[in-house]
């Protein structure tokens, strides 16, 4: 399966950029995912202005596993091969946590979007659809959406003081809801900290199956790459002003 047949994508959406294709981490980051669903169609890019770079925070410059996890020296997160196209998914990536759509069972639960610049606190991310706050913690909200079927949009990683909404506000898509930053919470009374990027995710609202049989249940993540890079292609042709 290509690419383009992955995505199809109307008239609007024609201006291009160099994404990799869906599934296709960074070579020695993990598994990957089978399933090619458009989990999200017709999102607001969520995050403001471009350029944006979807790319592995972890298995790139300034990551723990870069160039391996003995590395002595990681490099640095504002190195400019992390602002350069092409896109890579980080759906999946070899990490702890469960996640059934993956192959391996196992993996990152999201997507990583590095900001125009190497810069915090000083890009906007914004909702992707018009819905509702679900939850806002020391580092996370969540959007779900009013339309059926009620996707769960979630965004970590914003500086805590930023953050515009609070649960039960009604957004508009393309609202600003946080500046993107490295704000990782606190554990154990310290402050954590992250490279500075966007982490967001969808999640479904109920129990749903995917194409191969496999049973999702409520709250499931499931990969936001394939919709991403339509809403970005969108973007760059005009679409999702942001609203303040």
């Amino acid at each position: 399966l290509s690419l383009h047949d992955a995505l199809p994508i109307s008239s609007a959406s024609m201006v291009d950029f160099p994404p990799a294709a869906p599934a296709e981490l960074v070579s020695g980051s993990g598994s990957g995912y089978s399933d090619m669903t458009n989990w999200a169609p017709g999102i607001c890019f969520p995050l403001a202005p471009t350029p944006d770079y979807a790319n592995s925070q972890v298995y790139g410059p300034g990551g723990d596993h870069y160039p391996s996890t003995s590395a002595t020296n990681h490099g640095s997160q504002c190195d400019g091969a992390n602002y350069a196209y092409p896109w890579h998914d980080t759906f999946c990536e070899a990490r702890s946590w469960t996640n059934p759509v993956c192959k391996s069972g196992s993996g990152h639960q999201g997507q990583d979007i590095r900001p125009t610049t190497c810069k915090k606190d000083a890009y906007w991310a914004v909702a992707a659809e018009d819905g509702v706050i679900t939850q806002v913690g020391s580092y996370t909200v969540a959007v779900t959406g009013n339309a059926s079927p009620h996707r769960i949009f979630r965004y970590l990683h914003m500086q805590s003081s930023s953050v515009l909404v609070k649960v039960g506000d009604h957004v508009a898509r393309g609202q600003k809801l946080g500046l993107v930053s490295n704000n990782f919470g606190v554990s154990n009374g310290v402050q954590q900290y992250t490279t500075i990027h966007l982490h967001f995710e969808v999640r479904v609202a109920q129990a749903e199956t995917m194409a191969d049989g496999t049973q999702l249940a409520a709250n499931a993540f499931v990969p936001p790459y394939i919709a991403l890079i339509d809403a970005y292609r969108r973007k760059l042709a005009g679409d999702c002003p942001t609203v303040n």
